[in-house]
């Protein structure tokens, strides 16, 4: 005997997730503004359920999110408490998103300069040992992206930003700094944001860039790991002028 369809609209777990999704991007946001404090506890249930006009079980949902991402933690009869920074995955894939729209930590990208400095030389180093011709071709088209785009155009600009580093690290044909590129990708792309509206000077990180480029095209593995070394540098250097003179920082809207 055939099945009967139910009258009325099927239930469709896609809009559940949506709407989860929603509240716990809301919720995030305001926790990575600052606009829900560390320390803090969230509103209550009824309060927040009202404000973002769902369910109290989708709002469960989305706090659940949000406590799997070390956000916060909820404890009975004790309110729903927002978490302090160290304890936030901050390189899990929804939280670098949610990182990107609001305004950068400074915190954050400076750590992620400090790890950079670290990882980085040495995958130049081992992409000028190693690198396919195809993963050689890559990193020049990241390269010639990056000099096509216009500074006025901070997206573009650090796409190909992007592109180039997480070509590199592929490059090195280590399969753990291979995936680091898949993981920090986010990551590298809000800093990138950061450090290229900062930018003093742009055509000497472009040419700091190309010179990476060529001492791995020419096999040269100790140049190529200085130059990537004093290209962090230029990074580095400009995201210390945005702490020390408190510059408005460029960013995309909240999409």
């Amino acid at each position: 005997m055939g099945k009967v369809a139910k009258a009325g609209r099927a239930w469709s777990p896609a809009s559940n997730s949506s709407i989860r999704d929603r509240v716990a991007s809301g919720l995030a946001r305001q926790i990575l503004s600052g606009e829900s404090p560390q320390g803090s506890l969230l509103p209550t249930e009824a309060e927040l359920a009202a404000k973002f006009k769902v369910s109290r079980t989708a709002l469960r949902e989305a706090v659940r999110t949000l406590a799997a991402k070390g956000l916060v933690e909820t404890r009975q009869r004790a309110g729903t408490r927002v978490r302090t920074s160290d304890d936030w995955n901050r390189l899990d894939t929804d939280v670098l998103g949610w990182m990107g729209e609001v305004e950068p930590d400074l915190d954050f990208v400076r750590g992620l300069t400090e790890a950079r400095q670290i990882i980085e030389p040495a995958a130049a180093e081992m992409a000028a040992r190693r690198a396919t011709a195809r993963n050689l071709a890559v990193i020049e088209e990241a390269y010639d992206a990056m000099c096509a785009a216009k500074l006025t155009d901070l997206d573009a600009c650090a796409q190909a930003d992007v592109a180039f580093h997480v070509a590199i690290l592929r490059a090195s044909r280590n399969p753990v700094l291979a995936n680091l590129g898949n993981v920090i990708g986010a990551a590298l792309m809000n800093a990138f944001r950061l450090t290229t509206s900062a930018s003093v000077n742009y055509k000497k990180t472009l040419a700091a860039h190309g010179e990476v480029f060529e001492a791995i095209r020419m096999r040269h593995a100790d140049i190529a790991r200085d130059r990537m070394q004093a290209l962090l540098g230029i990074a580095s250097e400009d995201l210390m002028r945005i702490a020390d003179a408190g510059t408005p920082v460029a960013r995309r809207s909240v999409r």
